[in-house]
């Protein structure tokens, strides 16, 4: 897997920010893992919370999320995270960001 798999990927709207997605592995069963990149965005999961769980790596740029009791965790390159299905928060990012994923969506 590396990051430059994305070049061959046409940039999408997603959540209203241009963000591209190569993915590596659908091993079914809604089991994906990839790399992604987006510009600078901020997205609210809303009151179902996040709609997967996921763990990232950070390759490049900064994530910060903020959650409704006021904490705020931020990631950058080489740091690793997990968010649980059904997390409230706010994903933001002031600038680009690629990371590598691995999502279950059961």
């Amino acid at each position: 897997m590396s990051a430059a798999d994305l070049d061959a990927v046409e940039p999408a709207l997603e959540d209203g920010a241009m963000a591209r997605t190569a993915v590596r592995l659908d091993a079914g069963g809604g089991l994906t893992s990839g790399v992604w990149e987006c510009e600078a965005f901020t997205w609210d999961a809303g009151p179902d919370g996040y709609p997967v769980d996921e763990t990232c790596v950070i390759i490049e740029g900064v994530v910060e999320f903020r959650y409704p009791d006021g904490a705020v965790e931020t990631y950058g390159p080489g740091e690793a995270f997990a968010i649980r299905k059904g997390t409230p928060l706010v994903w933001h990012q002031d600038g680009p960001v690629r990371k590598f994923f691995v999502i279950r969506e059961a």
